[in-house]
């Protein structure tokens, strides 16, 4: 199966380590996707590595940033970059760090309707958290906790940056100004969705 409408987006600072294993990974994993990374101006030499590695396929996507302007802000740079140079139906935003599981981006990408966005979760009955402190698992719940109660959002795990788009929800990203660019954009970007 050929995923060429879909563009998976992943934001980067410092992900030396990780992210030339995940880009062959998803070149496996979802054959004719567009990958765009979106460097958020990392000085441990990320973007030269991804240059010299992928500088000719023509589905990776490098885009470099000139200085640190955030999570939130480097992943919209990328939608919106995508949005425009390829006719893509789905975005997948994903983290570099080997968290989220390049296999599960065609599950991801399947359930994906015009009105309807898929969030993966940490907080399933069959789902794990590994390798995180005590201290962030605790943070990650109570954010959780708030944004259901408090937002009335229908999220499991608002916090969790490993989700699939509709291209609708892209054009409505580009109505609105972000009001943050750490990971809370993850829950603005629901909140918006949502209202």
């Amino acid at each position: 199966m050929s995923y060429r409408h879909v563009a998976i987006i992943i934001p980067i600072y410092n992900e030396l380590d990780n992210i030339l294993t995940l880009i062959d990974l998803l070149l496996m994993e979802v054959p004719g996707a567009n990958i765009f990374i979106v460097d958020d101006n990392s000085p441990d030499g990320s973007a030269l590595a991804i240059e010299k590695s992928f500088g000719k396929n023509k589905k990776v996507h490098l885009l470099k940033g000139v200085k640190k302007m955030g999570r939130g802000n480097a992943v919209f740079r990328g939608f919106f970059y995508a949005y425009q140079k390829c006719p893509s139906q789905v975005f997948v935003e994903m983290d570099a760090d080997h968290s989220h599981e390049p296999q599960l981006v065609p599950h991801l990408v399947d359930l994906v309707t015009p009105d309807t966005v898929v969030c993966a979760s940490r907080y399933l009955k069959k789902s794990k958290i590994t390798g995180w402190s005590r201290t962030r698992i605790i943070f990650s719940e109570l954010s959780n906790f708030v944004i259901k109660n408090f937002l009335d959002s229908p999220l499991t795990d608002s916090t969790n940056g490993f989700r699939a788009y509709p291209k609708k929800a892209i054009q409505v990203f580009q109505k609105y100004n972000l009001l943050t660019s750490n990971y809370l954009v993850l829950s603005e970007t629901m909140a918006l969705l949502t209202n």
